[in-house]
């Protein structure tokens, strides 16, 4: 008997650059994902360098 090309295990998704618009939707969707919101904003970069001041500081008088 002759082998047949299938792969055994097939799942039914649709391959997005089988049409236009599903090609747009899904190059749409990985830009989407990528407009989070950043890691460090304004809040914590002040944060972060008040604390590094703040340890400046404490050095300072430690040392005097």
């Amino acid at each position: 008997m002759a082998e047949q090309n299938v792969p055994q295990n097939v799942e039914n998704e649709q391959d997005p650059g089988a049409n236009t618009q599903m090609f747009r939707a899904f190059v749409n969707e990985g830009q989407t994902e990528t407009k989070a919101e950043p890691k460090l904003n304004g809040r914590m970069l002040a944060i972060i360098g008040a604390a590094v001041i703040l340890v400046a500081v404490v050095a300072a008088i430690a040392v005097l």
